[in-house]
């Protein structure tokens, strides 16, 4: 029994120092890898999905956009002759007075006639200052002058264009009545929705052609009103000539001087006036007190007649003046109610309104004005523009990001004391953070994100 005690003391005291050898052996090989330990890493807990509450409140669609701050009362200016600018002696934002010279054309030429013109006077002058013809000679040529100045006087009045200019002046009326029923055609077209597209497009061209025919009618006025001026300073030379024959044939009488080279003073004279005429027509001047808004033109430019080259404005009111793409454009109309107020100076909101809308992306300008009483706000600042499109009151909504949507399906998960549900939705007027709805969902209920 000893013995067997004693053998099994031996062996464990073997196996414990050949375990301690290797260990030992193992420790001093470089060699040898040692298996490194696992340590596990805690998994961090899923991010808790936003919720939402359905509200009850407003949901509404607005159109905001800018404009600048610009006088609401404007007049394109042109000249009445084809030219090059010679001088512009405004720039934009300029104010100017009536009367004042804006810009002229280059009339070097004009200048060198009028040069001429008052030398040949002067030639004229000095030779009926030095005049001897016969007394009697000179008396019976002045007769003949006289009455062909009274025949041309007489004829003058009598080819008056009177009925010209009358007749220009209906038309003209008439171009306007009938653009105005084409604009309201056009707009009675957009607002059916029963019209199809082809009455659309043809109440469009009406509106286009009738445009044109109004700038005709306008253009065939100002011709019909030129001729009637030139007839009017035609009328004032031929009575003039009258007076001056009048003299010519009292100077005559009295010695002096002869019919012949009173004639060549008169003629001189007349041409001066002609020329002055011409000049006169070659200057822009200002026709009212007012800001310049546009200069188009600079020294060197061609211009054609009645081409705008710069518009001017009476200071006060002002309203925005907005230039929108044409999608933009379509979505308002006049006599819609917003508010403007001066860019990121919401302090300054008030009540404004839509009082010009262009008719058509195919017309030239697309302005949209907009009345406000922006008070002690200087022109040319720039404006921002709220314009409610659509407006729903007293309804549910979410936020966008509440709602989700997978092929034709909008839905929303709720969260519940039994757990998450789906529920199919329906969704009204959309913006860009409110969504309205319409069906599936309760005041209160509450929606996890995605």
């Amino acid at each position: 029994m000893q013995k067997r005690w004693l053998f099994r003391t031996i062996t464990f005291l073997s196996l414990v120092i050949i375990s301690a050898c290797g260990t030992l052996i193992e420790t001093d090989n470089p060699n040898q890898q040692v298996e490194p330990t696992v340590t596990p890493i805690p998994t961090a807990p899923a991010a808790a999905k936003p919720t939402y509450t359905v509200q009850r409140g407003t949901v509404q669609e607005s159109l905001v956009f800018s404009g600048r701050w610009l006088p609401r009362d404007q007049q394109d200016l042109s000249f009445e002759i084809a030219g090059t600018i010679r001088t512009v002696n405004v720039r934009r934002n300029d104010t100017v007075t009536a009367g004042s010279l804006l810009a002229d054309y280059q009339i070097d030429s004009l200048e060198d006639q009028l040069a001429s013109a008052q030398l040949s006077l002067q030639t004229a002058l000095t030779n009926l200052e030095s005049g001897d013809e016969d007394t009697g000679d000179s008396v019976t040529n002045a007769q003949f002058a006289l009455a062909d100045a009274n025949i041309n006087l007489q004829s003058t009045i009598d080819s008056a264009p009177w009925t010209n200019v009358v007749s220009a002046r209906q038309s003209l009326d008439k171009a306007r009545v009938d653009l105005d029923n084409a604009e309201r055609d056009y707009n009675n077209a957009l607002g059916d929705p029963s019209a199809d597209p082809s009455s659309v497009d043809n109440a469009y061209n009406a509106v286009q052609s009738a445009k044109a025919n109004l700038q005709s009618a306008q253009t065939s006025y100002w011709s019909a009103a030129q001729s009637y001026n030139n007839h009017q300073y035609n009328v004032t030379n031929a009575e003039n000539n009258v007076v001056q024959q009048e003299v010519n044939l009292q100077n005559a009488i009295e010695g002096g001087g002869n019919a012949s080279q009173i004639q060549q003073v008169n003629e001189a004279q007349l041409n001066i006036d002609q020329i002055q005429g011409d000049i006169a027509q070659s200057s822009l001047f200002a026709p009212f007190d007012g800001v310049v808004l546009e200069v188009n033109v600079s020294p060197g430019t061609q211009t054609a007649a009645f081409d705008t080259v710069m518009t001017l404005a009476i200071p006060e009111p002002l309203e925005v003046s907005a230039n929108l793409a044409f999608n933009d454009t379509q979505q308002l109309s006049v006599g819609m109610i917003g508010t403007c107020e001066l860019m990121n100076q919401p302090d300054t909101a008030v009540q404004c309104v839509v009082r010009q809308v262009p008719l058509s992306n195919r017309d030239a300008d697309q302005t949209v004005r907009v009345a406000a009483s922006l008070n002690e706000i200087p022109s040319g600042q720039l404006i921002e523009v709220d314009m409610p499109l659509d407006v729903r009151d007293d309804v549910l909504w979410l936020p966008p990001e509440a709602i989700r949507t997978f092929q034709n399906r909008t839905f929303v998960v709720v969260q519940s004391a039994d757990g998450e549900r789906v529920v199919d939705i329906t969704i009204g007027l959309q913006t860009d953070d409110r969504v309205e709805v319409e069906t599936g969902l309760n005041e209160g209920d509450i929606v996890v994100g995605q």
